[in-house]
């Protein structure tokens, strides 16, 4: 039976956050994907996957946080969710090789290929962020696009929007009375397949945060999908993600409610 609410002991039991992947289709429509990192099996399961495990123990809802969390009896003595206390989590020294899901940002805003890039610049102010990744249907990411895409792409477009001849048929409507010499134009939508980066550089949500500074660096980008075992969307991490867990590790005070980018 799924529980809600605290549990507390000599012996705190772990609590794995449960990760989230928006994805706002074309049509308006929005789907949602949990998923939770399950230390011992080293991947993504699902919700109702967990609690058919005989290590479930309970579903932890935190209320300042308003984040809820897996409980299990999973053997390990740390906790991927975000504590409260800004010291939690700082070490003596900075270890590189710490695996970089509990550091990555778990709920993650995704749009497919067809969604317009005004829907798109809507997505960033609303939430706060300055990129997403773009998914296929399944969930698995074919190219990023971030804040500078949409600007480029309202400059290029100019005041008015770009346009395409349509040819009509006299069977297909009904007549217009027009005089000779007018067309009849449709606007071209501008959406995230035009705009975004298509190769897309993304980590195995097991991957280090070392492997993931050195890849970000390499590349020269400010922001990585993490993705699971079958190729999907789980969390992003940024650059500032990375640059927020070093100063924590080297013991400043920097507090976990800032936006992430």
């Amino acid at each position: 039976m799924t529980t809600l609410g605290p549990i507390d002991g000599e012996h705190p039991i772990p609590h794995h956050a449960i990760r989230s992947a928006r994805i706002f289709g074309g049509d308006g429509g929005e789907s949602e994907v949990a998923t939770v990192y399950c230390p011992l099996k080293e991947r993504s399961a699902t919700v109702t996957e967990c609690e058919s495990c005989r290590r479930f123990h309970a579903l932890h809802f935190d209320a300042p946080s308003r984040k809820t969390s897996v409980v299990c009896h999973s053997g390990h003595a740390t906790s991927d969710t975000e504590s409260a206390d800004p010291l939690a989590g700082v070490s003596e020294h900075v270890n590189p090789a710490a695996p970089l899901a509990g550091i990555m940002t778990r709920d993650v805003i995704c749009v497919r290929p067809e969604v317009p890039v005004d829907e798109i610049a809507a997505l960033l102010v609303r939430h706060e962020i300055s990129g997403m990744p773009v998914v296929d249907a399944d969930g698995k990411p074919v190219g990023m696009v971030s804040r500078a895409d949409v600007i480029r792409a309202a400059h290029e477009r100019g005041d008015t929007e770009e346009s395409e001849r349509v040819t009509l048929h006299p069977a297909d409507v009904v007549p217009l009375d027009i005089e000779q010499g007018f067309y009849v134009y449709e606007p071209v939508k501008v959406t995230a397949r035009d705009v975004m980066t298509p190769v897309v550089v993304q980590l195995h949500e097991s991957a280090t945060i070392r492997q993931a500074a050195a890849l970000m660096a390499y590349e020269g980008v400010h922001r990585l999908p993490v993705v699971s075992d079958d190729g999907r969307v789980v969390g992003i991490l940024s650059s500032l993600d990375v640059l927020r867990w070093f100063g924590r590790s080297c013991g400043y005070l920097i507090p976990p409610t800032r936006k992430r980018g």
